[in-house]
Formats: C-alpha cells, sequence, structure tokens
C-alpha cells in the first residue's frame, strides 16, 4: 500500500537528515522495507555510516603522543604496544597500524620516511621526533660523519660489484659498507635459521 504524500515528504527530510532506513521506519510508525524501498524511489544512496562509539578524535600526531613519556636528555620513551617479533613500537589509529617511529619522523619533517626509521640518538628506545631519521637522512649524516673522521672510502665497487654511489651505507660510526650485500647476507642468515 502506497504511503500518503505528506509521510513521503518527512521520510525524504529523514533520509536527508541522514537517517537511516530503521530510524525513518521508527520515526513513522512504517516497516524498514517500506521505508528502503522509498529511499530507493526518492533517490536516496545509504545512510552513512556513523562513526564507531571507539573510534577516536584525536589526530594521528595526538594519539602517537598519547603513547610517549618524556624521558632526561630530550627523550620519548615510548609506553604503548610494540611488536612481538622485534619489539618495534606500534600503534593502530582508524583501523590502521604505524610504527611509531614512522609518525615521529612525519612529525619532525612534514613527510612520509624513504626506507625503515632509526633512533639516531644514544637511547635506541626514544621515539623523540628530532631523534629520528629515514633511510637517505641517515645516510647522509652518516657520510658528513664519515667526513669528519677520515673514514670515507672512494671505492667505487664492493666486492661482489654493487656500485657503490648507489648502495654505499654507513654505520652509526661513520664506517662505509655495501647495503644491497648486507641486504642479501642478512636475508641468507635469516633463511638459514628458519630452515
Amino acid at each position: 500500500m502506497p504511503l500518503d504524500s505528506s509521510t513521503v515528504d518527512r521520510l525524504a527530510d529523514l533520509f536527508r537528515e541522514g537517517a537511516t532506513n530503521r530510524a525513518a521506519a521508527l520515526a513513522l510508525g512504517v516497516d524498514r522495507e517500506t521505508a528502503g524501498r522509498y529511499r530507493n524511489a526518492l533517490g536516496f544512496g545509504p545512510a552513512p555510516k556513523r562513526p564507531a562509539y571507539n573510534r577516536s578524535t584525536l589526530t594521528i600526531e595526538q594519539k602517537f603522543m598519547t603513547h610517549t613519556q618524556p624521558v632526561e636528555g630530550g627523550h620519548l620513551e615510548w609506553t604503548g604496544r610494540r611488536t612481538r617479533s622485534n619489539g618495534t613500537p606500534t600503534f593502530t589509529h582508524r583501523e590502521r597500524t604505524y610504527t611509531a617511529r614512522s609518525i615521529a619522523f612525519r612529525i619532525a619533517t612534514g613527510r612520509a620516511p624513504q626506507g625503515y626509521v632509526t633512533t639516531e640518538c644514544e637511547n635506541p628506545e626514544c621515539v623523540a621526533p628530532a631523534h629520528v631519521e629515514d633511510e637517505p637522512g641517515r645516510t647522509r649524516v652518516r657520510a658528513q660523519l664519515a667526513a669528519v673522521n677520515g673514514t670515507v672510502s672512494r671505492i667505487t665497487e664492493c666486492g661482489r660489484g654493487h656500485d657503490m654511489a648507489t648502495h654505499r651505507r654507513y654505520t652509526p660510526d661513520g664506517h662505509p659498507y655495501c647495503g644491497t650485500c648486507h641486504t642479501q647476507t642478512k636475508r641468507a642468515r635469516l633463511a638459514a635459521e628458519a630452515a
């Protein structure tokens, strides 16, 4: 049985305001199927989903800061969750998981990191935005340290033939090594341990 025009107009108003089929049906005393049929006939799409009751209203940067605690020396200690495999500080924001250091880097620089983000201060557990670097930044800073220490290498290829201009990385104390060889060796070691 069709609804009268005033009920249809009221349904349209409720749909415009974001009411669900159930809410509109309860408000007007009709069944949900009828409300759904009229929603389609009137050209309204599905009602917008309401945010989950536990959805954080904090920005990702604010959520990051809720899991930190200042410690001596300008460091930030991570008080949140860590991965089981290697203890990496992580947190979830709006159903997505982030590493704490990647967000710290984003806070410090305003951009997404390239490669892994690591702590570059004397406290390996620190997540302070001013104390983390991504791969290009880490390489640049360590290359400058190598120049100061006199450990700059003039080698153009590693022992396995990798171009050092592209693959050169530095240890925290400024000594150069081939990043590709290091990665390959690490993968082989992990595969051997897993076997």
